[in-house]
């Protein structure tokens, strides 16, 4: 955790799984550069984002909106604290994205 004048900027993970259906490679790409966006235009500044193994394409534990399997990746960022729910409600109005984890990262401290 660092400050900017007076605001906090914490480091985030998120766990994003997105639709199974998306059009191929180059639509989740730019699915995923379409998030990283929501964080961009917050101020925020994306470390990583992890897609491949053992992420992917996986089996859901139960049923989402009568998907099956969803598309796992996981993204670490920085960004302050007070436009989190900000970037919350770009990703609740995501068509492609099934559901999302969002914790702060406390190893990043």
């Amino acid at each position: 955790m660092f400050h900017v004048g007076e605001n906090i900027v914490r480091a985030y993970e998120m766990m994003t799984v997105l639709r199974p259906d998306l059009g191929g490679e180059e639509e989740l790409n730019t699915t995923i550069e379409t998030i990283q966006g929501y964080i961009k235009a917050q101020g925020g500044e994306v470390a990583s984002t992890e897609q491949g193994a053992p992420w992917g394409r996986r089996k859901l534990a139960y049923p989402i909106d009568d998907y099956t399997e969803g598309f796992y990746f996981l993204t670490h960022f920085s960004l302050n604290a007070d436009r989190v729910t900000e970037v919350e409600r770009h990703l609740k109005l995501a068509p492609q994205i099934l559901r999302y984890l969002l914790i702060r990262d406390e190893t990043k401290r």
